[in-house]
Parts: C-alpha cells; structure tokens; sequence
C-alpha cells in the first residue's frame, strides 16, 4: 500500500471561538488566581507548621509559640507533632519567634488578599447575572466552580 497524500480528508475549518468580554474574562482570570493564592496559603501553613516544631524541638515555651502564631497551645502541640524528625538546634529563642512572627504576617497578608479575591469574584457573577450577561451555569464554567457554589455566593 503507498500514501496518497489527496486520499486522506481535509481539515474541516472550524469556525472562530467568539472573544471573552471583560467580565468573562475577569471571571475566567479570578480561576487562576484563586489557585495561585491557595498554593501560596498551602505553602506558607507548611513553612509555618516546621517552624513551629523547629521552635519547639529548640525548648521554646510552648505558651510563646502559642502566643506568636495566634492558635491554641493544644494545636501547635498537634501540627508540631507531625514533624519528630527535627532535633535540637541551639538556636536562640528571639530568632524562632522573630522567623514564626514574620511568616504568621504574610499568612495572614495572604488571606486577605484570598478575601479580596473573592469579594471581586461575587462582585464580577452578580454583575454578570444582574446585568442578564450571564446565567448560573456560564459563570460556574468560567470560574471552574460548581453551580452550587455560585449560588452560595451570590446570597
């Protein structure tokens, strides 16, 4: 059997995707941030959760580390003891809780920002379902949330 290059089909030309308008764009963009600032967040609790069991393996009162990280003694008890592997250091106290002070602030800089991004993301589904541009279903798709969700935030 030889080839035929004209015996294969053609491509059929498929028609043009019609351009996203603003705020199906600004919908569609809200998915990627969104998982970018949940990946940071995961990263920051997982550089905050060793720094709390390197404190600690280090004899840094616990009520401190408590104190710093803004959780109940109980807790830091818990996620430090996820990490046994950690052995004494001998670095001084004030660097634990300076290096513990300063991840706790962008944690929580980055939850805020996460808020904000979800206050403009109920803003852009209510414009767009008030304004009649968009129902329910387009908005789940273009936010990759489930419809349930949607309508959670749109109360």
């Amino acid at each position: 059997m030889t080839y035929v290059a004209e015996a294969r089909p053609r491509r059929r030309i498929t028609p043009a995707k019609p351009s996203l308008g603003r705020l199906e764009l600004r919908l569609s963009q809200s998915r990627v941030t969104r998982a970018r600032i949940d990946s940071h967040v995961r990263s920051l609790l997982g550089r905050r959760n060793e720094a709390i069991a390197t404190a600690l393996a280090d004899k840094v009162p616990l009520a401190a580390v408590a104190e710093v990280v803004g959780i109940r003694a109980a807790d830091v008890k818990r996620l430090a003891g996820a990490y046994q592997e950690l052995h004494y250091s001998g670095a001084q106290h004030q660097w634990h809780l300076a290096g513990l002070t300063a991840t706790v602030r962008q944690l929580a800089a980055a939850l805020e920002e996460k808020d904000e991004c979800i206050r403009r993301l109920r803003d852009d589904v209510m414009e767009g379902l008030e304004s009649g541009r968009l129902d329910v279903f387009r908005a789940a798709a273009l936010t990759a949330l489930p419809t349930d969700r949607i309508r959670e935030l749109t109360r």
